[in-house]
């Protein structure tokens, strides 16, 4: 009797818990039917987590965060961009009926199995859909740039030292750079910042072109109301300045120079003392009668004969602008002599019929001399070929280097600059400066022509040629 009993009571026990483990499946399953009617554990929508979350939980969360502003940073300034602003908009309705579709399409067994052993859902990644106006973000960039780009500080001359300022550097945003950091952005839920590119604008390096701008500002402000040519040549790089360069002027005592080389031309030795003193006196003296004794030599005995030499061998030289067609103090009827420049009809500065030149001449003449003294080379040799040396043409120099004025290029270098150069003087209308100086930041030619249809005044043209010379000095010695 009491086995009996204890077999019923067993029986009850395992309909009961046969009864239970039904309602419990029972009771998962409701839950589960609850469960899938959200989206499944590891499912993000745009790199948001939406698992365990409506359709419309789901739209309201994700709208939100990709409404969210994007934090924007230039340089050391911050601010926001509000996706509204460039018409963000979300793809919702296609990103949710993929996500949709993938909750319908799994097998509703199999979640629930994997539901009843709390297994993890399998991670699905629906990526985003959105679209915003490229055009609009441009503009805000542009406004923005608008706003914070520093430019660089243009090359500018000091007024008191004449000294050239080469100015600072800058930056500027790089628009089409900071698009695709932005597109990033806002197509992620988190981390919605972004450091903007810049690019650095480096400072304006002084260029040849700057310096004859900043030149011709200061003639501007002058109000000159003649010519004024100018020739500059950098004697390590060969780069040039020029400024009305093929004008026309009178040759005046620059034409010295060439006088005194083709005397060392046709030496072939040390010139005897009674010669070296005409030589001399020629340059550093300024005599015309000490010219015409050289252009005499170079005659066999007349002068106008070695004017004539003298313009063969320039021409030879390339130097077709310049030409002596007598000597200086000469008192005839000059002939008609035409060059290139004396031909020109937009600028006449009424230049002396006997002798003539340009600054482009007597620049490209002085950086022959210069190469000659440096390396027995350059268009001297190739012209001259054995009949001028090194020594020689270094011994011009050094003769050049003995003219000493205090104005002119020279008032515009430092005390204690070596400058070889030669000046002249015409009747009241026109002055000119024609040398090399020799610098720390480099060896140059300068030459300098003015000249007035009235009279020139020293007062003015003085420091105009100092001031002239000072910029070109400095620009080589910033």
């Amino acid at each position: 009797m009491r086995q009996r009993t204890n077999t019923a009571l067993l029986e009850w026990t395992a309909i009961l818990l046969v009864l239970a483990s039904v309602l419990a499946l029972v009771l998962q399953l409701v839950s589960y039917q609850r469960v899938r009617a959200t989206f499944p554990s590891g499912m993000m929508i745009g790199g948001v987590p939406v698992g365990g979350l409506s359709l419309e939980q789901t739209a309201a969360t994700v709208s939100q965060i990709y409404a969210s502003s994007v934090e924007l940073h230039y340089q050391d300034a911050y601010f926001f961009l509000e996706p509204a602003e460039i018409s963000f908009r979300l793809g919702l309705e296609a990103m949710l009926a993929r996500a949709d579709a993938y909750r319908t399409d799994s097998s509703f067994w199999a979640g629930y199995w994997n539901y009843l052993w709390r297994g993890p859902g399998n991670p699905v990644m629906v990526p985003i859909v959105a679209e915003y106006s490229t055009t609009q973000l441009r503009e805000f960039l542009q406004d923005v740039a608008a706003r914070y780009d520093l430019p660089p500080r243009p090359v500018s001359i000091e007024p008191g030292s004449l000294r050239m300022d080469s100015g600072a550097p800058g930056y500027s945003l790089d628009v089409e750079s900071s698009l695709v950091v932005i597109d990033l952005a806002l197509r992620v839920p988190t981390n919605r910042r972004v450091v903007l590119t810049v690019q650095d604008s480096a400072s304006v390096v002084p260029t040849t072109g700057t310096l004859g701008d900043l030149i011709d500002r200061y003639v501007d402000q002058m109000d000159f109301e003649g010519v004024l040519s100018l020739a500059v040549v950098d004697l390590q790089t060969g780069e040039e300045l020029n400024i009305n360069e093929d004008v026309a002027y009178a040759g005046l005592s620059i034409m010295k120079i060439p006088i005194v080389l083709d005397m060392y031309r046709v030496l072939n030795h040390e010139p005897f003392p009674e010669l070296a003193k005409v030589i001399e006196g020629t340059i550093v003296q300024s005599s015309n009668l000490h010219a015409n004794i050289l252009l005499a030599e170079l005659g066999d005995g007349d002068r106008s004969s070695g004017a004539s030499v003298l313009t063969s061998n320039l021409q030879r030289l390339g130097l077709l602008d310049s030409f002596m067609a007598g000597y200086f103090d000469q008192a005839v009827q000059p002939p008609m002599v035409r060059t290139p420049a004396n031909q020109r009809t937009d600028i006449n500065t009424d230049p002396d019929p006997f002798m003539q030149t340009t600054p482009a001449d007597m620049a490209a003449l002085l950086t022959m001399l210069y190469q000659c003294a440096q390396d027995g080379g350059g268009g001297l040799a190739v012209a001259f070929s054995g009949a001028i040396s090194q020594a020689e043409c270094d011994a011009v120099i050094e003769l050049l280097g003995r003219n000493k004025t205090a104005t002119l290029i020279e008032a515009g270098v430092p005390e204690g600059t070596s400058v070889a150069h030669k000046h002249g003087f015409g009747a009241g209308d026109t002055i000119a400066d024609a040398g090399i100086v020799f610098s720390r930041g480099g060896d140059y030619v300068i030459v300098i022509y003015l000249w007035h249809p009235v009279y020139l005044e020293w007062e003015q043209s003085a420091p105009t040629f100092a001031n002239i010379s000072r910029m070109v000095y400095n620009y080589f010695n910033p």
